[in-house]
């Protein structure tokens, strides 16, 4: 099978998020069962190994009444093919998103993605597109494009990371930037409360529509998690499919990782849990304590994540004999009241409010526990990267995080972590307790839970098999 994904970023070139892991894992995963698998993606100018890319060709191709430039760069990894679409005026420039042209660099990339199928001769079976950077893909290859001998047969499927990023923008911009009837809009098939939604056209266009994991594709078909797309995600229900995410075992990986401080696995995870503590609480200006329970946060600083529990229960928390890591950065709403508890609970509390995925490693390499109370998860990657590195996870029972952590049960002894039903202050309060109980008194149990965690299969391996099956459905 040739399968060509497009999407805004992917690892190990660029990353602003979880999307960029999943682009990077899941081709490679495909590549290693034989698949022939090429990603598409824009050239910024902050690419990691851009000395390693290959010059390929230049065309023009217009973007509504534009003629614009686009070069073709190219790279091997993993045995995935990389393709990168230059364009300067667009591209080079500071980070991947954010800019208020963003709608018109993102719709010169879903050309030049139809444009190098052609061009390139890499017609696909499976195109696989993924956000709402790659939405237009679909409506303009099943309005446009497909009309065009070469391009005739190709199946496009549509994943979505999350709902709450949607690409709407003016409806004038469907014949500005992407040169189609207008019709199309009144007739619903991109429009969605009052504008131009390119999500919505996506799923209203593509063969068949993924998301991220299990649980997440039933939230989103309801009011509380659809973000206004539950009724057409609804009409579509039996086209659309949750499988989770996974991470790349070979690069997440305590035995082998080079920036913790000591390698481990799970034989020898309680000694060197241990080391690595120490290790941290050096690096990060905590009592060196071997004994006392790490609670350990990795997280973007905003409302999603769950910040407004961990702010309500903090002075709570550090009542208990514990103390507490915070890795991440955003919004100065959390900021703010997290500097004021580090000022005053600084025997207790580290915050590190930057983005550093070496401290990241080293915090799910020392951490006996590893906070992560979301308010939505469409997948989440760190609580399984947690569960790699043998640290307890204590969630919120949603999406990604309800299907990759199973809830403890001292009675039969099974489990990976401990969890939360409602997204409530009191009731995540109650079950870090719970958590540091079993943690103190029954260390028996605790230990058990690590070694299931650490055993917890969330690779690539299966979840690609189930999008072949997806693929396949589509196929014959």
């Amino acid at each position: 099978m040739r399968i060509v994904f497009a999407a805004g970023e992917a690892q190990p070139f660029i990353k602003s998020g979880g999307l960029a892991d999943v682009i990077g894992s899941l081709p490679k995963s495909l590549a290693q069962k034989g698949h022939e698998c090429y990603v598409i993606l824009p050239k910024y100018a902050d690419l990691k190994m851009s000395d390693r890319l290959e010059y390929v060709t230049n065309f023009y191709l217009w973007v509504g009444w534009r003629r614009c430039y686009c070069g073709v760069f190219k790279a091997v990894v993993d045995g995935v093919t990389y393709f990168f679409v230059d364009n300067e005026q667009y591209f080079k420039r500071p980070g991947l998103y954010g800019y208020d042209d963003d709608n018109e660099r993102f719709a010169f990339y879903d050309f030049a993605v139809l444009e190098c199928l052609s061009r390139l001769d890499i017609m696909p079976d499976i195109l696989s597109l993924h956000d709402w950077q790659a939405a237009m893909i679909a409506p303009l290859y099943k309005e446009k494009y497909c009309y065009y001998n070469f391009y005739g047969g190709v199946k496009v499927t549509f994943t979505i990371h999350n709902i709450a990023y949607q690409g709407k923008c003016d409806p004038s911009l469907l014949q500005d930037l992407f040169g189609l009837d207008n019709y199309l809009y009144y007739n619903g098939n991109v429009r969605n409360d009052g504008c131009m939604n390119m999500m919505k056209a996506a799923i209203v266009y593509a063969d068949a529509v993924t998301t991220v994991s299990p649980t997440y594709a039933n939230e989103i078909l309801t009011d509380a998690y659809g973000e206004g797309l539950q009724s057409i995600l609804s009409m579509r229900r039996h086209d659309l499919y949750g499988i989770l995410n996974g991470i790349d075992y070979d690069l997440i990986n305590p035995a082998t990782d080079p920036d913790i401080a000591f390698n481990f696995d799970a034989t020898d995870v309680k000694e060197k849990k241990r080391e690595n503590k120490m290790a941290l609480q050096r690096e990060v200006g905590l009592p060196e304590n071997p004994d006392i329970p790490l609670i350990g946060i990795v997280t973007r600083l905003t409302w999603q994540k769950g910040l407004d529990l961990i702010i309500n229960q903090f002075e709570e928390l550090m009542n208990r004999d514990v103390q507490v890591v915070v890795l991440g950065a955003g919004d100065a709403k959390y900021e703010e009241p997290l500097k004021g508890f580090a000022g005053y609970h600084n025997e207790k509390f580290s915050l590190n409010l930057k983005y550093d995925a070496g401290l990241a490693q080293r915090i799910y390499a020392s951490s006996d526990i590893f906070l992560m109370p979301s308010l939505f998860e469409p997948c989440g990657l760190s609580q399984m990267m947690a569960l790699r590195y043998g640290s307890v996870p204590i969630v919120r029972e949603t999406g990604g995080l309800k299907d990759s952590v199973e809830s403890f049960n001292e009675y039969d002894q099974t489990g990976t972590g401990f969890s939360f039903t409602n997204y409530n202050a009191h009731e995540m309060m109650q079950i870090i307790d719970y958590a540091l109980r079993i943690y103190n008194e029954h260390r028996d149990m605790w230990d058990g839970i690590v070694q299931r965690a650490m055993a917890s299969k969330l690779d690539w391996d299966q979840s690609s098999d189930e999008y072949l099956r997806v693929f396949e459905s589509l196929l014959y």
